[in-house]
């Protein structure tokens, strides 16, 4: 049974000056949504034609937009649907037309050398199997290439493939809170909020899509994929913009609960150390002297000496990459299941820092340590409808992942802005603590 810190009580929350006027800003108070309203949401009916091949349209080039401009396109969904097994939702592999216009650092590289080094998938092998696997589907301004192509600048580059997307939690997305504003989720762990590496329709933005009927939705902040809990969408451009104003000038608080190694300290601990991206490839950051201004409080709600871990609250005041992750990993109390930052990891955050943008050997390692999909290779292909002989993924069986390999304890617990708060539930991990402790000092200026 975990023991409540002595300095443990419940936080006055209401200490802070009444909110303003939301008017300025956008965002109207919130609107908690019943269980019925919640279920009744129509799901999206989209058009869905298996395709025929790649799309080969070049689009004009544009500018990119500011974050709270941005919007996932969902007006045409693949070919495919959900299928739950094993307490995992997965995606039937489909066909897709990965597009991208050509990088600064990719310029005078072979198509082959980028892929093989910047878009890993189930393990080296199978990635060197996937860009040979058919070189006719790679294409170049719209016109078929191969992959010993050399990039040029502005070089708009497609790739017509069979895309095989891993599975994650069944968990259902639960709508907190709706608004005409906004609209507030508890994530579980293991779902992407959008589209990235080998997820796509197993995305939070999709899954909303398709079972909800909500598109056009705008991210407002992000967590990291193996995290849980409170995700913010905004509804339009002006919501979007006043909630990321609030984020940028550090006006809405934010309250996370983790699990770490260790017996934390009965008092509050402040980590004011930079934080700087270690390796792009793998998405590794560390405490560096040339990184980003990075401040998060810890304070110690339970510990638990049978398995020698404790409950922390954790408050960033600023939203660096990783940072809460980061910074727990550098005062000594990593969260006990991080593959990256945790206390079994392979990097320990004090390892020689590389050069900004440089890739090494920590690339391949964590890709692989992160991946925790295994898989065995096939002598003849599974009789499934959406079989593609010519994909080598087609021919690997995979295991499904276990279920400790899918999740961090981290948990995005509160947030809250001017005339705005979002709460979620606790997670399971975290369900005895029910006290916060008090502050006997006042919190560091922001």
């Amino acid at each position: 049974m975990a023991q409540i810190s002595s300095a443990a009580r419940e936080i006055l929350l209401e200490e802070k000056d009444e909110p303003v006027g939301v008017a300025a800003v956008g965002l109207p108070k919130s609107i908690p949504m019943s269980e019925s309203e919640v279920t009744t949401q129509p799901a999206i009916s989209l058009q869905r034609k298996r395709p025929h091949g790649p799309d080969l349209s070049v689009p004009e080039r544009k500018k990119k937009p500011p974050a709270s401009d941005v919007t996932i396109d969902l007006t045409t969904l693949p070919d495919t649907k959900y299928y739950f097994e094993n307490g995992l939702r997965k995606v039937e592999p489909y066909h897709f037309t990965w597009t991208t216009y050509a990088k600064g650092r990719w310029v005078g590289r072979m198509i082959e050398e980028v892929f093989l080094e910047e878009f890993f998938s189930v393990n080296e092998e199978v990635t060197k199997a996937r860009v040979h696997a058919d070189p006719c589907n790679v294409f170049v301004n719209g016109i078929r290439s191969n992959v010993q192509h050399k990039i040029k600048n502005s070089d708009y580059i497609a790739h017509y493939m069979h895309r095989h997307e891993m599975p994650v939690t069944a968990e259902p997305i639960k709508i907190i809170a709706e608004t005409d504003d906004m609209l507030v989720v508890d994530k579980p762990a293991s779902i992407p909020v959008h589209p990235c590496g080998r997820f796509r329709m197993n995305s939070v933005t999709f899954i909303l899509a398709v079972e909800f009927g909500r598109t056009g939705l705008r991210i407002a902040h992000r967590l990291d994929r193996l995290t849980s809990g409170l995700l913010i969408f905004t509804k339009n451009i002006a919501a979007s913009q006043g909630i990321h104003v609030q984020m940028e000038d550090r006006s809405v608080r934010k309250e996370y609960i983790a699990r770490v190694a260790g017996e934390f300290p009965a008092e509050q601990i402040v980590c004011s150390e930079p934080i700087d991206c270690v390796n792009i490839r793998a998405g590794v950051y560390q405490v560096r002297a040339s990184g980003k201004h990075s401040v998060t409080s810890f304070d110690r709600l339970s510990f638990d000496p049978e398995s020698n871990t404790s409950i922390v609250h954790c408050k960033p005041r600023t939203g660096r990459t990783h940072q809460i992750r980061v910074h727990l990993q550098h005062i000594g109390y990593p969260i006990v299941n991080d593959p990256f930052y945790g206390a079994k990891s392979t990097f320990t955050g004090k390892d020689a820092a590389v050069e900004y943008g440089k890739d090494d050997a920590l690339g391949p390692a964590f890709a692989d340590e992160c991946q925790k999909q295994l898989f065995t290779k096939c002598t003849t292909l599974p009789d499934r409808p959406w079989i593609d002989p010519k994909c080598p993924e087609c021919w690997l069986d995979f295991a499904d992942p276990k279920p400790e390999d899918m999740r961090i304890d981290l948990h995005a617990w509160k947030y809250e802005g001017p005339g705005w708060k979002f709460a979620t539930e606790l997670p399971f991990w975290a369900k005895d603590v029910t006290v916060l402790p008090a502050r006997t000092n006042p919190p560091p200026s922001w």
